[in-house]
């Protein structure tokens, strides 16, 4: 097995807090769906569970769903003053979020998790997995995949929808998630680079971003896909696009931001004053762009991306999830679970 070492393992994990320094290898990947030798056990409900790691959040109208670790996945309706957590068959760490409109929305996980709700966040079952399986007869020439996490998860209609994940795992829905089919070889990704996050502001130009400057463009809804030129060789972990119909920033380790106009055919690096990993983010306002990242670190800006002003948590605990309200508040999420603050920039 060829195996090469990484700073950074997976998006969203309890190993991308706490550490770096992971072994990984890179294979095409199966989509064989294998969600029945999942371990079924509820995620155990807790009244710690909105203060526990979270690794994504949404926001759906009035409507706030977020989760992450145990299987943990919760929802306010009051501006997350209070939460109450949903009935969810798994306890894998769930890593990604993502509602097509109020009433239905995915999660995906590790072992390759994909939950869906129908009820809004009340209610999940289970339709994709693909558990680490022990007992299966060694291929050397097909290497085992079993086990790997997903790690974004975009929707572009009820029906239609797409989930990203480690050593390059690739697959596509075209109904509402009941069926799931293997797009890897859709992408130029011949090593198998993790694919980290992927993204759209209109369902027509979609992005994926990954490990070892690993970017792909779709022009048309995710039908085909383009290798685009990286500026950086690290890793990156989020994506923003927007505001403008051509703009779009990527993100990721040591602090890297990355900025185009012209939909990724070039790029311009925006310099800051921190190093710190950046996770998600989000669009505030009419020009505004708020970052997080480790050690609670916030990057602000109110002028597209351009330039960013730092900020840093009391507790420096490690921020992974991002998204904004209609008042523009913000609803961050990572180890110590939920916070609620405002911008310190001006987002008009």
């Amino acid at each position: 097995m060829n195996i090469r070492t990484t700073q950074q393992l997976v998006k969203k994990s309890v190993s991308l807090l706490l550490a770096a320094g992971f072994l990984v290898s890179g294979f095409h990947v199966s989509a064989a769906n294998n969600k029945d030798k999942l371990e079924t056990r509820y995620s155990v409900m807790s009244m710690k569970a909105h203060t526990s790691l979270l690794t994504d959040v949404i926001v759906i109208g009035e409507k706030l769903v977020v989760v992450g670790e145990r299987g943990h996945i919760l929802h306010s309706s009051d501006h997350g003053q209070t939460w109450k957590q949903a009935k969810v068959p798994t306890q894998n760490l769930l890593t990604s979020v993502y509602f097509s409109s109020p009433m239905k929305g995915w999660a995906v996980g590790h072992e390759a998790v994909v939950l869906h709700t129908s009820d809004g966040g009340e209610n999940w079952v289970t339709q994709f997995g693909d558990p680490y399986d022990k007992t299966a007869e060694i291929d050397y020439d097909v290497p085992d995949r079993s086990g790997q996490p997903l790690l974004d998860v975009w929707f572009k209609n009820d029906n239609e929808g797409f989930a990203v994940g480690a050593y390059g795992r690739f697959i596509y829905t075209k109904d509402g998630g009941e069926t799931w089919v293997d797009y890897s070889e859709k992408i130029d990704n011949i090593d198998g680079w993790h694919l980290n996050a992927i993204a759209s502001a209109d369902g027509k130009t979609v992005y994926i971003a990954g490990e070892s400057g690993t970017l792909f463009r779709s022009s048309n809804g995710g039908s085909s896909w383009k290798r685009l030129e990286s500026p950086y060789e690290g890793s990156y972990f989020g994506i923003v696009t927007g505001p403008g119909a051509n703009e779009v920033l990527v993100f990721g380790l040591q602090g890297h931001i990355f900025r185009s106009g012209d939909r990724g055919n070039s790029w311009v690096e925006i310099h800051t004053d921190n190093n710190n990993g950046l996770m998600a983010g989000t669009l505030i306002g009419y020009r505004g762009v708020v970052l997080v990242g480790n050690s609670g670190v916030i990057m602000s800006s109110s002028d597209d991306g351009n330039s960013f002003v730092k900020q840093t948590t009391a507790d420096r605990q490690s921020l992974v999830g991002i998204a904004t309200t209609k008042k523009n508040k913000l609803i961050m999420v990572g180890k110590n679970g939920v916070k609620i603050a405002m911008p310190n920039v001006n987002h008009k």
